[in-house]
Formats: C-alpha cells, structure tokens, sequence
C-alpha cells in the first residue's frame, strides 16, 4: 500500500472545504501485539461501539480502539468484523418489533447489509493528521453540500457515477464497512445510534474513501477551486437573475 503524507494532505481538506471536524482514519487490528503498537491509543472499560469511536477522534482528536468487549451486542460485532455471523446472527430477532414489524423484514436487513469479514480483535480510529494509523478507511464528518464537493473532486480526472444504498439502521454498514469491503466511497446517512450514541450532529452526514481515493479527491477539489468551484458555495437570491452565476459558455448548451 502507498504510503502518504497525512500531515499535509489533511489540513488540505479542513481548509479547501472549512470543515469543522478533522478527517478521520479507521483501521481494523488482527492481533493485541499490533494494537499494542499504536501510539496513544485508547483502550476502554467502557460499552463504546465504532461509530462512538469514530467521533472520539472527529471531536476529541483522541485514538480510539473498539474491541468486541466494548460493543453491546454480536450484531454490531458482526458488521465491523469482530464476530462470526451465525443463525442466530441472521434471525432477524434482534430488531424485530423494533425497526421491523415483521421478522421477515428483519431477516432481510440483515443479509443485506455490507459486512467486514470476522478476522480482527479490534477496530481503531484516530485523526488522519496524526498519523498514528495506517488507515484502511478514511472518514469525513461533512455537511451534505461539503459531501457533494468531496464527491466531485473525486470524480474530476476520471469520471464514475457512484452508487450509494441505504439499509436504515446501522449505516455503518453503507459507509466505512463498503469501502473497506469494496474500495468504492460510501456516504451514510447517520442512523438513530449514530445520533443518540456517537453525537452526530442535525447536519452531518458521513463519507468514507479508501486512502488512494482520499488523495484523488484532494486533487479533483483543487482543480475545481481553480476552476471557481469552491465551498462555501455562494448563495444567489431566489429574486436574481442566475445568468450572471453562470460561465458565459454556459448559455451555448
């Protein structure tokens, strides 16, 4: 894997987009040696799931490990890559009369939903800045006009028409776990736990880029800043005439 320069590439995001939240590495850990290694890194006693450790280090800049012992549940477990899903795992039980009004609703959801394979003790997320970890997902806390700019640069140079999904609870699973499964970016509405357990906020919503993508969409951001497409995104009146928001060229198509 290509290594890159962290400490400079992500001050580049926070000033191209004013983001309010650094960008953050996730990276998931086979063995307690490994774990170990990490500089600073924070184990807890604590029941705290990824998303909560995902926002210890968008808002408190900490390094922050999830092993299964602080997730609640096998369900969570299962989707981040620290258990086995079984039968039990895709009865559907778990939200039944919950999310679901029916358990083959709540069977549903779950095979469909984007899973890391059960093979790591630990899931590990820190400031990119940091550089603390090699990251194999790279997440941005963004508003949805900073996620559409994010997602333009990383379509500058070569372009593909991104496909997103939405598997309502636990979008996790829409966001860092495909991208980590697939490499593709995700973008995941925060869910309820998102809300009540990791502090999300009214305006957030989350994008997830493998490293390689992460670099690529820095690029295409500063050809569209060069171009004159730059966040924050200029608000004309509603009683203007928008010919003059608009390149010249433009009124030819």
């Amino acid at each position: 894997m290509e290594k890159y320069n962290w400490k400079e590439i992500a001050p580049e995001f926070i000033s191209l987009l004013r983001l309010s939240t650094p960008p953050v590495a996730m990276k998931w850990i086979e063995t307690e040696e490994e774990l170990m290694a990490i500089p600073k890194v924070r184990i807890h006693k604590k029941h705290m799931p990824p998303c909560t450790i995902v926002s210890h280090a968008a808002q408190f800049n900490w390094t922050s490990a999830c092993k299964p012992e602080n997730i609640h549940a096998n369900y969570c477990r299962g989707i981040n890559g620290m258990f086995e899903r079984d039968d039990k795992w895709y009865s559907g039980e778990m939200f039944n009369n919950v999310w679901f009004d029916n358990i083959e609703a709540s069977k549903a959801h779950n095979r469909e939903l984007e899973c890391v394979p059960a093979k790591y003790i630990a899931v590990v997320a820190s400031p990119l800045v940091s550089e603390r970890i090699d990251p194999d997902v790279v997440v941005f806390h963004v508003t949805p006009a900073q996620a559409f700019m994010l997602l333009g640069g990383l379509q500058v140079h070569d372009y593909e028409r991104f496909q997103f999904t939405f598997s309502g609870e636990s979008t996790c699973s829409d966001c860092w776990c495909k991208t980590f499964n697939t490499g593709k970016p995700g973008l995941g509405l925060p869910c309820y736990a998102d809300k009540k357990f990791a502090g999300m906020s009214e305006t957030d919503v989350r994008v997830s880029f493998s490293p390689e993508d992460t670099v690529k969409a820095l690029e295409g951001l500063k050809i569209m800043s060069k171009n004159g497409l730059r966040y924050p995104i200029a608000s004309y009146s509603l009683t203007s005439d928008i010919l003059e928001g608009l390149p010249p060229h433009y009124l030819e198509f």
